[in-house]
C-alpha cells in the first residue's frame, strides 16, 4: 500500500477522511508452513483471484485494494467515494460492508485453503477511519485507521469466543445438553445389542453439532465438566431404553476417577437412575485409552469388578495401539469410521479391519463397525466377520422425550 500512498494522502486533503477495511487471511499462512511455499503461493494465486472476480460485487470498483506487505495476505481495501460525494463514508457503511463481506468473500476465501486445510481458518474483519490532519504525515494517519481496524477485528473475535464461553457454561449449569440413543444392531437380523448414548448442545446455541460443543469446551478448559453432565444425563435418561440392553457411555480416563463416579455415591446414583452395572459399557477413545494406558487399566479395575463393561472407541484410528488395546483386554472393540466409509472399495481399510476382527477373536472382544451408511460397507464388513453395527444405515440416532 505504500506505492498508493501519494493518492490516498491526495484523496485525504481532498476529502477529509478515507475509509478502510481491513480483511485478514493471514491464517492461510499456516499453509507454507506445513506443506511449502509452492503450496502456500498456489492458494494465495487462488485468494487474489477471488479478489478480483467479486470487485464491483462485494466492493466497489473504484475502491482501491492493496496488501499490507509484499507477499502477503492482509488485504486492505481504501474504500472510495459514496456516490453522493457530499456525504463521508461513515461506520455505518462500514459495517454494512464488513457484514456483506463475511458472508460471502470471507468463506470464499477459507474454502481456497482445500484440500491442504480441512478445517477452514478463520478470515478476520475489521475496519478503520484515516481523517485528515494537515500537521501528520497521511502514512501516520492510514497506519492508525489500520491499527484501529485490527483491534477492532481481535476485539470481536475475542468478544465471540466469550459468549462462546458463555453459551457453554450456561448449556452445563442449566444441564442443557440433548441425549440421543443410537443402536447397535446385529447386521445379519438387527438384533438389538445396546444403545450408545450421544450428546448435543440445544438448538439454536451454536453448539448443536457434537464436534462444536466438545471444540468449544477443549478451547475453554471445560471438557470434564462436559464429560461429566453428558454421563449423567445419558445414564438418568436412559429410561428410554429397553431393559435388557445394553448403555454405552462415552467418558474421558479422566472422569473415571471422578470421586462421584465411585463407592457410595455411583451406587446411589445408578439406583436412582435405575440401572444395572452389568448394563453399562464404559466407551473411552483409542487415542485417550493409549495415552493414559497405566492409569486407566488401573481405575477401569474397579469398574470392571463391580460388572461393568468398556469398550474401545475409533480402533484403527492410531493402528499403532491395537497391541496395546489387546493388553487391555475391552469386552467391545468399535472400528473407526474412516475405516468403515468405502471399506468394500479400500483395500487398505479392508486389511485393517480384518486384523482388528482377528485381534477381536484373539482376546474374546465383540467387534462393532461405527458410522456404516451403505448396503455395500454392512455386506462387506459382514464377509470379514463383523457381527454388530451402528450407523445411518441401520438408525438413526433418536433424542426422543427429554
Amino acid at each position: 500500500y505504500h506505492e498508493i500512498l501519494p493518492s490516498i494522502a491526495d484523496e485525504l486533503a481532498e476529502r477529509g477522511s478515507r475509509a478502510i477495511l481491513v480483511m485478514d487471511a493471514s491464517a492461510l499462512g499456516v499453509i507454507e508452513d506445513e506443506y511449502g511455499s509452492d503450496a502456500y503461493n498456489e492458494v494465495r494465486s487462488r485468494v487474489l483471484r477471488l479478489i478480483d472476480e467479486q470487485r464491483g460485487k462485494d466492493f466497489r470498483s473504484d475502491d482501491l485494494v492493496a496488501l499490507d506487505q509484499p507477499g502477503g495476505l492482509r488485504f486492505l481495501f481504501f474504500l472510495g467515494p459514496k456516490r453522493r460525494r457530499a456525504l463521508p463514508t461513515g461506520t455505518a457503511d462500514l459495517k454494512a460492508m464488513k457484514l456483506r463481506m463475511a458472508s460471502s468473500l470471507a468463506p470464499a476465501l477459507a474454502r481456497a485453503a482445500f484440500p491442504y486445510l480441512k478445517v477452514a481458518p478463520r478470515v478476520e474483519l475489521g475496519y478503520g477511519l484515516a481523517i485528515h490532519n494537515p500537521l501528520v504525515r497521511p502514512e501516520r494517519l492510514v497506519l492508525r485507521a489500520l491499527d484501529d481496524a485490527l483491534k477492532l477485528a481481535a476485539h470481536e473475535r475475542e468478544a465471540e469466543r466469550l459468549a462462546v464461553r458463555e453459551r457453554l457454561l450456561d448449556i452445563i449449569l442449566r444441564e442443557r445438553v440433548i441425549t440421543a440413543y443410537q443402536p447397535i444392531l446385529r447386521l445379519a437380523d438387527r438384533t438389538v445389542l445396546g444403545f450408545e448414548g450421544l450428546s448435543r448442545g440445544p438448538k439454536g446455541s451454536g453448539l448443536e453439532g457434537a464436534d462444536a460443543l466438545f471444540g468449544a469446551a477443549t478451547e475453554h478448559n471445560l471438557l470434564v465438566e462436559l464429560d461429566r453432565l453428558c454421563r449423567r444425563r445419558v445414564l438418568l435418561s436412559s429410561g428410554r431404553v429397553s431393559s435388557n440392553a445394553r448403555i454405552f457411555v462415552n467418558t474421558l480416563p479422566a472422569t473415571i476417577r471422578d470421586p462421584q463416579f465411585r463407592g457410595k455415591p455411583l451406587i446411589d446414583f445408578l439406583h436412582k437412575a435405575q440401572v444395572s452395572p452389568d448394563r453399562i459399557v464404559i466407551e473411552i477413545t483409542e487415542k485417550l485409552v493409549i495415552e493414559n494406558y497405566t492409569l486407566f487399566r488401573e481405575a477401569m479395575a474397579y469398574y470392571t469388578d463391580l460388572g461393568m463393561s468398556f469398550a474401545v472407541d475409533d480402533v484403527g484410528a492410531g493402528y499403532s495401539g491395537l497391541e496395546s488395546i489387546a493388553r487391555l483386554k475391552p469386552t467391545f472393540l468399535k472400528i473407526d469410521i474412516v475405516l468403515v466409509r468405502d471399506v468394500h472399495a479400500s483395500l487398505v481399510n479392508r486389511e485393517m479391519v480384518k486384523a482388528i476382527v482377528a485381534m477381536g477373536k484373539g482376546i474374546g472382544a465383540t467387534v462393532i463397525a461405527e458410522g456404516i451408511q451403505a448396503d455395500e460397507e454392512a455386506t462387506a464388513l459382514q464377509a470379514m466377520g463383523v457381527a454388530w453395527g451402528q450407523g445411518y444405515l441401520l438408525a438413526r440416532p433418536d433424542t426422543g422425550p427429554e
